[in-house]
C-alpha cells in the first residue's frame, strides 16, 4: 500500500493564523492470486417494479448471470427482489454450497409486479448481508429504475440506515437504470454506504456496471481503512476537516488526548483514492520546521488479512512574513482542490437542472471551467507542471462536454449524469482514469 501526502503551500508565516490544504493519496495494490482472496459477500436487490419490464429486467438478468459465474467457491451470493414487497429470490449462502444450475434458473424466471418500495428490498439486503458478512466484510448492490412510492422515502432516514450498516462493514453500491429513477436517493445511500453510485442510460450500461462495480467488490486491496489525525495541540483539534462528503469524528487515545479519525472504507485493487484535510493553525512563534502532529493509516491488507498502520509526521514550515509572501502553490494539491469544487459544482448543476433552471446550472459549470483556465495559464513550464498542465486540460474539456450537454440534451439525462460523477468526484474516487472513464466515456454530449 502506498501512501503520501503534500501540503499545498511550503511555508507559512510567522506568528500569524493560515489555512493549509493537505492532499493524501493511497494508492492500492493488486493481487497476483485472485484464487486465494479472502471470500467476499455480495447481496444484489433488484428492483422488479411494473416498469423493469422488458429490457431493463433482460439486462438485469444477464447482467446477475455473469456476476455469479465470476465468482468464487469461497464468496457469499444471494439476491433479494423487491416491488411493493421485498422478497429472498436466491438464498444467500458461500457459492460453493449453491447448485449453480439452480442459481442461474431462479435468476431466468425473475418477473416484474407492482409498486416500489425501495426501502423494503434495501433493508432486506442489509439483513441478508450481516447474517453473511464475511471477515471482508459485506456489499449490499441497489439496482432500480424508479422511484419510492412506499416505504421509507425520506433522504436523512435512509442515509443513517446505510451509514449504520457502514459501521458494520457493510458497504452500499447503488445502480439507477434508465431516466425515471430518483438520482438524489440512490446518490444518498452510496455516499452514506461507502460505495458507488452509477447511471446506467442504457441496457448495455446495465449490464457493463454491474460488471465493472462486481468486479470492484470481489477485488479488494485494503479494507476497514481510516486515517486518524493526532495533533501535538489539542487546540487545533476543531479546525481539522475535509473538504470531501467524507466522515469525521473524534476518540482518544491512551493519553486522553483527542484524535480525529477520518473513514476512508475499501480500496479497490489497483484504485487510487485521494482525501483531501483542511487545517486551520494558530500562529506559531518560532521560525523553521514544525511538527503539528502524526498521520496514522490504519487498513487491512488482502488477501493475507493483516493489520497494518502506517505512521508519518505532519510538518511545516515557518518562515518570515516576507518568504510567505511569495510562496507558490503546490499545482498538484490546487488541482485536486479544484476538481473537489468542480464535484460540487457538477451536485448543484445537477440540482438546478431538477429544478429547471438551467441557465443556473449552466452557469455552475462554466464557473469551474473558468477556474481550471486561470490556474492553466499561471503554471511555470516545468516537467511537474506540464503533468498537472494534461491533467487540467482534460478537467476543461470534460466541464466543456457537460455544458453542451445541459444545453442541448434532456435535462434529465444530465441531473443523472452530473448526479453520478458528483458523487465519485466528493469522495475523491475520480482520481483512478480507469475508474473516471467508465461513467465519463459512456455518454457524448
Amino acid at each position: 500500500m502506498k501512501v503520501t501526502s503534500s501540503f499545498d503551500f511550503d511555508v507559512v508565516a510567522l506568528q500569524t493564523e493560515d489555512t493549509l490544504t493537505a492532499l493524501v493519496a493511497f494508492d492500492a495494490p493488486i493481487s497476483e492470486n485472485d484464487a486465494a482472496r479472502p471470500g467476499e459477500c455480495l447481496v444484489p436487490v433488484l428492483d422488479r417494479s411494473g416498469s423493469m419490464s422488458g429490457e431493463p429486467m433482460n439486462s438485469c438478468k444477464q447482467a446477475l448471470h455473469t456476476l455469479v459465474d465470476r465468482m468464487k467457491p469461497q464468496d457469499v451470493f444471494g439476491l433479494v427482489t423487491f416491488d411493493s414487497q421485498a422478497s429472498i429470490h436466491v438464498p444467500t449462502r458461500l457459492i460453493r454450497d449453491h447448485d449453480i444450475a439452480v442459481v442461474h434458473n431462479l435468476i431466468e424466471s425473475l418477473n416484474v409486479g407492482g409498486n416500489t418500495d425501495l426501502s423494503a428490498g434495501y433493508l432486506l439486503g442489509l439483513d441478508q448481508a450481516r447474517r453473511n458478512v464475511q471477515r471482508t466484510g459485506a456489499s449490499v448492490i441497489l439496482l432500480s429504475d424508479g422511484h419510492a412510492n412506499s416505504g421509507i422515502q425520506n433522504l436523512s432516514k435512509i442515509g443513517e440506515i446505510a451509514s449504520s450498516a457502514s459501521t458494520e462493514s457493510i458497504t452500499s453500491t447503488t445502480i439507477g437504470i434508465g431516466q425515471g429513477y430518483d438520482e438524489t436517493l440512490l446518490a444518498q445511500i452510496a455516499t452514506s454506504g461507502n460505495g458507488a453510485h452509477r447511471f446506467a442510460f442504457t441496457s448495455d450500461d446495465a449490464i457493463a456496471i454491474l460488471s465493472e462495480e462486481g468486479g470492484d467488490l470481489l477485488n479488494k486491496s485494503v479494507i476497514n481503512a481510516f486515517l486518524r489525525i493526532v495533533p501535538n495541540d489539542p487546540a487545533i483539534v476543531d479546525g481539522i476537516g475535509t473538504l470531501q462528503d467524507v466522515g469525521r469524528w473524534l476518540e482518544h487515545n491512551g493519553n486522553g488526548d483527542p484524535v480525529v479519525v477520518i473513514p476512508i472504507g475499501d480500496i479497490y485493487a489497483g484504485e487510487r483514492r485521494e482525501l483531501l484535510v483542511q487545517f486551520k493553525l494558530p500562529g506559531i512563534g518560532n521560525l523553521g520546521q514544525h511538527t503539528i502532529g502524526d498521520f496514522v493509516f490504519d487498513f487491512v491488507s488482502l488477501p493475507a488479512l493483516e493489520q497494518s498502520q502506517v505512521t508519518w509526521p505532519i510538518t511545516v514550515n515557518v518562515g518570515t512574513s516576507d518568504e510567505a509572501s511569495v510562496r507558490v502553490a503546490d499545482p498538484t494539491v490546487t488541482t485536486a482542490v479544484l476538481i473537489t469544487e468542480s464535484a460540487k459544482a457538477q451536485r448543484e448543476a445537477s440540482e438546478n437542472l431538477r429544478k429547471g433552471l438551467t441557465d443556473a446550472a449552466s452557469a455552475n459549470i462554466q464557473e469551474r471551467i473558468d477556474n481550471f483556465g486561470e490556474l492553466l495559464v499561471t503554471l511555470p513550464d516545468t516537467e511537474e507542471s506540464n503533468v498537472v498542465r494534461v491533467s487540467l486540460q482534460r478537467e476543461i474539456d470534460h466541464l466543456s462536454k457537460l455544458a453542451r450537454g445541459i444545453k442541448f440534451k434532456d435535462a434529465n439525462l444530465m441531473s443523472k449524469s452530473l448526479s453520478e460523477e458528483s458523487t465519485a468526484g466528493l469522495r475523491g474516487r475520480n482520481r483512478d482514469e480507469n475508474r473516471r472513464d467508465r461513467s465519463r466515456e459512456k455518454r457524448d454530449f
